[in-house]
């Protein structure tokens, strides 16, 4: 079986299929979402874009999702308060952040545009201040409050 690749083109007057070596265009690829059964129509396994305006609005759509999770994540990580188990969340959401900023680094750089770019990177960098400055008052607090105990101590 040959592997052939098509390009769809759609136009007011010209409905035909032509074919396209987009091999070696770069583009940005796209996966569809599994398990999706619609009657009467074309399995797609894979999408490039090649257009540049549209590669910028899906790779930063795609970034923007993300960091709505992520904030979501550290919203209830704040709102949980300070318990036994903050240090470890706090932890957690360090480790979230790194991922997507390493991911959107990795991925999303080369289709994003310079400003957005930048512009998620420094608000990854004020989350991840946030969350720093949270952990280093909750260690402190603990290291305070050890201390008290050693030094109260009992008295004879």
């Amino acid at each position: 079986m040959l592997d052939k690749k098509y390009l769809i083109v759609k136009e007011k007057n010209d409905p035909t299929i032509t074919y396209f070596e987009y091999d070696k265009m770069h583009g940005y690829d796209l996966s569809p979402k599994k398990n999706i059964k619609i009657k009467d129509a074309i399995n797609v396994n894979k999408v490039v874009i090649i257009n540049p305006t549209l590669m910028n609005k899906v790779a930063t759509k795609k970034v923007n999702l993300k960091f709505e999770r992520l904030l979501k994540l550290l919203n209830v990580i704040f709102e949980s308060g300070d318990n036994d188990e903050a240090g470890t969340a706090y932890r957690e959401g360090l480790n979230e952040i790194s991922k997507l900023r390493l991911e959107a680094y990795t991925k999303y750089r080369k289709y994003m545009e310079e400003e957005e770019f930048s512009l998620v990177m420094k608000k990854l960098d004020i989350l991840e201040q946030e969350l720093k400055l949270r952990l280093y008052y909750l260690e402190q607090n603990y290291l305070n409050y050890y201390e008290n105990e050693k030094t109260e101590g009992k008295a004879r």
